[in-house]
């Protein structure tokens, strides 16, 4: 874990920005995903699957840490999110607050998503997310404020085969943000979850846009996963490991 951390706080300090919120399970996966039956993740990722689930859910974290750079200066670093997500009526949803510090870089994220069943096998949703991102360049405080919005969509081929797709911010409110993004998920012998998704900027040249994040889950007991993940994104010059 403290080899990710520190890659992580690398990045910031090279381009100067702030990255995306990731649950304890995207990190774990490499935010891999977009073809998993996941809940608290649906405003994240892709939000219809939340509509094949009639529970609701909370999730909170909050966790601090100190990093030391290449200069020997201290920072510090914060995250807090909660994430209530509700699926028992007809129409499933989730709401999101986050927020996030890393030394002088800051992000603050509000996100809805809502999502509903249209066949057997199939369901349709769609996330709103409103990002503010702080953070230094060259001296001078740089803010960015943008709504963008996520339509999903999921398939189960089969009760171990199923595929996400998902399109990030259409409108271009961000393009650094903008996306689309096939998810897939394999199920083997329910005791191994392959995950692959495949993402890239439509509009540009997948080879300079393109990303990939793979993921694997092991089943040790009813209720403990092993996880192992990785990714890299060309766009953003960024690639690591969970």
């Amino acid at each position: 874990m403290r080899k990710i951390l520190l890659f992580c706080f690398l990045t910031f300090c090279a381009q100067a920005k702030v990255l995306n919120f990731e649950t304890t399970r995207m990190k774990s996966t490499a935010g891999a995903g977009s073809a998993s039956l996941t809940m608290n993740e649906a405003s994240l990722l892709n939000p219809a699957p939340i509509a094949f689930f009639n529970v609701s859910s909370l999730y909170l974290e909050k966790s601090s840490s100190e990093y030391t750079d290449t200069d020997e200066n201290g920072l510090e670093s914060s995250n807090y999110a909660f994430i209530a997500s509700d699926a028992k009526s007809n129409l499933r949803g989730s709401m999101a607050f986050i927020k996030h510090a890393e030394g002088l870089n800051q992000l603050k994220q509000f996100n809805i998503s809502l999502a509903s069943i249209i066949t057997e096998k199939s369901s349709l949703g769609v996330a709103y997310r409103n990002v503010e991102k702080r953070y230094r360049f060259r001296g001078n405080e740089v803010v960015e404020d943008y709504k963008i919005f996520v339509p999903g969509v999921f398939h189960a081929v089969s009760k171990d085969f199923s595929i996400g797709f998902s399109v990030v911010d259409p409108s271009r409110n961000s393009p650094n943000e903008t996306k689309a993004i096939v998810g897939l998920q394999y199920n083997i012998l329910n005791f191994m979850l392959l995950m692959l998704d495949l993402g890239a900027d439509y509009e540009e040249n997948i080879s300079e846009s393109g990303s990939i994040r793979a993921a694997t889950q092991l089943k040790v007991f009813d209720d403990f996963f092993l996880r192992f993940g990785a990714f890299e994104d060309k766009k953003l010059l960024e690639r690591g490991s969970g």
